[in-house]
Order: structure tokens, then C-alpha cells, then sequence
């Protein structure tokens, strides 16, 4: 009801502003602001008339249904309808009531039906162009909200598949370690914990900051060196301000797993991650080299478009959260494995209830 009301004032003040606007140029004309004002009185019964009929019923019917000809048949036979009556009215009307002794002219005068079309219909241009306008602009509105809920639902599952995928490998690592009855396994349980505590909070969030991303990718290394020893080496390098970067949770880490997935296992020797983060000029660069795992001799993307959730799902997010605002690269040289990501910070797109 509130909304009706609402209307119902936008409107008297739409016929108010537009009879106030032409009584003043019609009375300026022949400094008689009242006889001006009786003449735009008298076009008012058919002027509401025909503006509310398109209003109320052919434009719901045929307008907004995209019955575009139909709309426009009608309406300019309703125009014509209402010019002959305001001819009428003029004619027989409002000579007598309003202007004595005013000369109409023939009743069957073209120019003057004609004349009697566009005063009439000049508000309803006014009033069914605004409404037109403002349907458009709600439309696109609606829209975008559409794309929007429908782009945080797909985020949303897409992480929701990140984190089982990457609890799923971890808890791999320490069954392995349990295996042995190694005594590094409690300490692996207290950094997987600090990870967990992470993936439940920090990680819900639309956006974090970009050191405590990094420092999740310390543990993840952390609990990867415990497992595999001096197999390997991890050189890990930041350069700029990452405590200012904010970038949406869980964007990173995926490329960081899938280097120790696919270069690393039990039997390697000598192997190493090369991990080279930088921020600069609102332009974050990520470069990950790992040696390849000559057991498992793949490449790591291949696997991803097979089925694998971690690169395949965080490169549908960069999608989705820079369109347009991320570069990625992978190869496979001689003796390891590049992966390329270069991603302009000021182009992540907000979405609703991003996940």
C-alpha cells in the first residue's frame, strides 16, 4: 500500500508540473495566465483518459509482452478516438464555457484534429517514456543481481571443492606419517589444525589480506618439508607490500599444492619448488618451477582437465573474480614444470555473498 501511495504522488505531481509548465508559456505568450490555465483544464479529462488507458491496459497487454505492432495499432487508434472527441469538446464545449466569442473554425478542419492529436498526446510520451525508462533500468538491475547471485553461487562451490581437495591431500600426507610412526606426526596434527582454523573462518571471508594467504602457504610448506625431509628444496621469495593486497581466499595456495603433487613423492631425490611472489603497480605476479617428478612424468594441467579440483577450479575463480584482469601460463621445459599467473589487483569484481 505504501508503494501505491508512493505512485499515486509521483504522478498528481507529474500533472501538476507539466500543467504549471504550459500554463505559464501558453499565458506568456498572451499575458492571460487564467484564460491559460482554463484551456489546459479543459484537455485534461481526455489527456487522463488516454495516458491511463495506454498506461493501465495496452501497455501491460501488449508493450511489456513484446507485442510491439499490436501496441502501437492500438495506441494510434486510441490517439485518433480521443482527437475527435477533444474536437468535440472544443467545438460544442468549450467555446460557450470558456471562450465566448471565439471563432473555432471548421469543425472538419484536418489541421486542427491534428493539432487536438499532439496536445493530447504529449504527456502520454512524457509519462509512458519515463515509465518505459525506469522498467529498462530495473531490468538491467535485476539482471546484473541475477548474474551476480548466480556468479557467488558458482564461487562458492567451486571453493567449497578446494578445501576437501586440499584437507584430502594433507590428511594423505599425515596417514603416511602415522604409517611410519614417525615422531614428527603430532607436530604435522598442530600445524593441519592451524590450517583447519584457517579454511573455517579466515577463509570464509570475500576477501582476506594477502600476508596471511602467504603465511597459510609457510604451513602448507612447512608441513610438506616434515613429510618429505631433505628430499627436496623449497625456496620461497616475497617481494613488496603484501600486507596492503587484499585478494579473495584459497587463489594461491592450489598452484602451490599442485607443485609438490606433481614433483615430489617418496622416492625423489634432489628435488626442488622454486616460488617467486611479487606485488607491484596494483599488479601481483606469482611464478611457481618445480622439477618433474620422473615417476609421475605428466603435466600437472593435464591431470587438472581430467578431474583434478585444485587448478582447474581456482583458474574457473580467476574467471569469475578478474575477467579480464588475469594472465596464466603454464609449460613443461626440459628438466620442470612453469607455471605464470599475473594478476591486476583493481579489477576483482564484487559480487553478492561471495563465497
Amino acid at each position: 500500500m505504501k508503494v501505491r501511495w508512493k505512485t499515486v504522488l509521483w504522478h498528481v505531481l507529474f500533472w501538476i508540473v507539466f500543467m504549471s509548465i504550459f500554463t505559464f508559456i501558453e499565458g506568456g505568450y498572451q499575458s492571460n495566465f487564467d484564460d491559460a490555465f482554463y484551456l489546459e483544464a479543459s484537455y485534461l479529462p481526455l489527456r487522463l483518459a488516454l495516458v491511463y488507458f495506454n498506461y493501465f491496459f495496452l501497455a501491460p497487454r501488449f508493450l511489456f509482452n513484446n507485442k510491439v505492432e499490436k501496441y502501437t495499432a492500438y495506441t494510434l487508434l486510441t490517439i485518433i478516438i480521443a482527437s475527435f472527441l477533444q474536437r468535440l469538446a472544443a467545438f460544442y464545449i468549450a467555446i460557450d464555457l470558456i471562450f465566448p466569442g471565439w471563432d473555432p473554425g471548421e469543425f472538419w478542419q484536418m489541421y486542427r484534429v491534428v493539432q487536438a492529436a499532439m496536445i493530447l498526446t504529449l504527456p502520454m510520451i512524457f509519462l509512458m517514456g519515463f515509465t518505459v525508462v525506469l522498467r529498462w533500468f530495473d531490468s538491467e538491475r535485476k539482471m546484473q543481481l541475477l548474474t551476480q547471485e548466480k556468479t557467488a553461487t558458482e564461487l562458492k562451490y567451486l571453493k567449497s571443492q578446494i578445501n576437501p581437495h586440499f584437507f584430502f591431500n594433507t590428511l594423505n600426507n599425515l596417514y603416511g606419517l602415522a604409517q611410519e610412526k614417525s615422531d614428527k606426526t603430532a607436530d604435522v596434527v598442530l600445524k593441519l589444525s592451524h590450517l583447519m582454523s584457517y579454511m573455517l573462518y579466515e577463509a570464509n571471508s570475500d576477501i582476506i589480506r594477502l600476508d596471511d594467504e602467504v603465511e597459510h602457504i609457510k604451513n602448507y610448506i612447512a608441513l610438506e618439508e616434515q613429510r618429505y625431509e631433505d628430499r627436496f628444496s623449497c625456496n620461497l621469495s616475497i617481494r613488496g607490500n603484501i600486507q596492503s593486497v587484499r585478494i579473495p581466499p584459497m587463489l594461491i595456495l592450489p598452484f602451490i599444492e599442485n607443485s609438490f603433487k606433481h614433483g615430489i613423492n617418496k622416492e625423489s631425490e634432489g628435488a626442488w619448488i622454486t616460488i617467486d611472489l611479487s606485488v607491484e603497480n596494483a599488479v601481483l605476479q606469482l611464478k611457481v618451477e618445480n622439477s618433474i617428478n620422473k615417476i609421475h612424468n605428466h603435466n600437472v594441467l593435464t591431470e587438472a582437465t581430467n578431474g583434478g579440483l585444485g587448478i582447474k577450479n581456482v583458474q574457473r575463480r580467476l574467471e569469475l573474480l578478474y575477467p579480464n584482469g588475469f594472465v596464466f601460463s603454464y609449460q613443461e621445459e626440459k628438466d620442470k614444470y612453469v607455471i605464470n599467473l599475473e594478476l591486476e589487483l583493481e579489477k576483482l569484481v564484487k559480487t553478492r555473498n561471495d563465497a
